[in-house]
């Protein structure tokens, strides 16, 4: 199993910084969400002999307007040039219609039919070009329902992946949004019963999710997971949000919940090609923070505090999925 992370920039410390740890951590790949950051990270992941999950961006309203204005095939040619390791190719990620407030957005049957479009006229220029790398989408929740299944008019963009993407967490809303969510994220790190409530839950809807994508004969890749450590935060001045994170609960927690995937995975006799972390480092400087989503918490998910120093033993924790027997997506 491919085990990868998004590396953010800023903060004064590059990605060439960050690569090296990160490969001595056991991650194998980094994921980019557009092809810039993925252009200016590729020499860093040659000298640290990880690959890339490559972004595409897509803007969601011009996507509904006419797919072919989101068709970009200079830039797919150039993502197989750089010389890296392509493990996939993510086209769009939590695409909406309706707004970015919790309550409003919506995957609709014109953004599933218009990027299955999108997909597959990808797919075409490459194997054209005699390549195989694979494509995906990163889905979010609003594709399902409330019993856990894809919404009928997510389909086309199911058949038209190599690869389903899904990032999936162990979060409910009410651990996403507003400055309650420090407060959901302490009771998940301290509180065992709630730990193990919602890690049962995550298990509910990921044994729901490999269902489905097994009578579609389609594997997986979890495009983002992971959870917060922070079980509270400080404020200093108008604007910045400094989590106050309790590592060694949140490594225990991590270990349970790799667990999980690995006995899952394996239950399955291994569809998951691949899980991304999100993310590597603390970042409080996450557009998410302030704007209309309100997400806080966001400055808390990184394996690594701000500063780059790991919160726990990640190789440990993760040693047993990259041991797992699964294909890896190559």
């Amino acid at each position: 199993m491919i085990v990868g992370a998004w590396i953010h920039e800023g903060d004064g410390i590059t990605i060439e910084q960050q690569t090296p740890l990160a490969a001595r951590c056991g991650l194998h790949s980094i994921r980019s969400y557009d092809y810039g950051y993925a252009r200016r990270a590729a020499q860093a992941l040659k000298q640290a002999n990880l690959s890339l999950l490559g972004g595409m961006h897509v803007d969601g309203r011009e996507l509904v307007a006419s797919w072919r204005s989101q068709l970009r095939l200079e830039e797919l040619e150039a993502y197989h040039r750089l010389g890296v390791q392509l493990e996939a190719i993510c086209v769009g990620n939590e695409l909406r219609e309706g707004g970015d407030e919790p309550e409003k957005k919506k995957f609709t049957a014109d953004l599933s039919h218009n990027l299955a479009k999108l997909l597959l006229a990808y797919r075409r220029w490459l194997e054209e070009h005699e390549l195989s790398t694979p494509l995906t989408y990163a889905m979010e929740g609003i594709v399902f329902d409330e019993q856990g299944n894809f919404f009928e008019w997510v389909w086309p963009v199911i058949e038209a992946c190599d690869i389903v993407g899904v990032n999936l967490y162990p979060m409910d809303s009410a651990g996403w949004f507003t400055f309650g969510a420090f407060e959901e994220s302490r009771r998940f790190l301290l509180d065992p019963g709630i730990c193990q409530e919602r890690l049962a839950e995550y298990e509910w809807r990921f044994r729901l999710l490999l269902d489905q994508l097994t009578k579609a004969k389609k594997p997986l890749l979890l495009t983002e997971t992971g959870f917060p450590s922070a079980i509270g935060y400080r404020q200093e001045g108008e604007r910045l949000i400094i989590p106050e994170s309790d590592n060694v609960h949140y490594g225990e927690s991590m270990q349970e919940f790799l667990a999980l995937i690995q006995r899952v995975d394996a239950e399955y006799n291994h569809p998951v090609r691949g899980l991304y972390f999100y993310e590597w480092r603390d970042n409080l400087h996450h557009d998410k923070i302030w704007n209309i989503e309100g997400s806080p918490i966001h400055t808390a998910f990184g394996l690594c505090d701000r500063f780059g120093t790991p919160k726990f033993n990640i190789r440990q924790a993760i040693d047993g999925l990259i041991e797992s027997p699964g294909a890896a997506v190559r």
